[in-house]
């Protein structure tokens, strides 16, 4: 089987890089809070709180898959595709009861379920194979974004 190296899309590409900028500037901020002095809960609050809503959406595009890809949308497929709201919402009550590393922990676990999700799909051609390379680049940079305000966290906020 050919290799399909369709381009990604620019507006998907830039509008995907761009989420990436509140992940990176949570952490940023955290960084300059910390070196200031200031207490960086603010910005860890943002973080979880954005990263939950980017998980939401993803939930959202895999409705819209099942949606779009079978004329009667099964309990399983509609149901794992409200799983990121729910997990987003475990780890915002999670981040408020003193554990936000455990949050981000979680959250990032849960961009990698759906990567792997996502990659499955372009394999099985319910999704565009430039789909599921956007989303290892986006997902590598918000996975990466999760492991460095952990460890800005604990290294510098504690």
């Amino acid at each position: 089987m050919a290799r399909d190296f369709t381009p990604i899309p620019n507006a998907a590409l830039i509008l995907g890089l761009a989420g990436l900028i509140p992940f990176w500037g949570a952490v940023l901020m955290l960084v300059i809070s910390t070196s200031q002095g200031r207490s960086p809960a603010t910005e860890m609050w943002l973080f979880t709180i954005y990263s939950g809503l980017i998980a939401t959406f993803l939930g959202g595009v895999r409705w819209g898959e099942s949606i779009a890809s079978n004329a009667t949308p099964g309990l399983r497929a509609l149901g794992l595709s409200i799983a990121p709201s729910l997990v987003a919402l475990l780890a915002v009550f999670i981040h408020w009861s003193g554990q936000p590393v455990i949050a981000w922990s979680l959250l990032a676990l849960c961009f990698g379920a759906l990567l792997i999700w996502d990659r499955r799909s372009v394999e099985r051609r319910d999704l565009p194979v430039w789909y599921g390379r956007l989303r290892l680049v986006l997902t590598t940079g918000v996975v990466l974004a999760h492991l460095a305000i952990s460890l800005g966290y604990l290294v510098l906020a504690r």
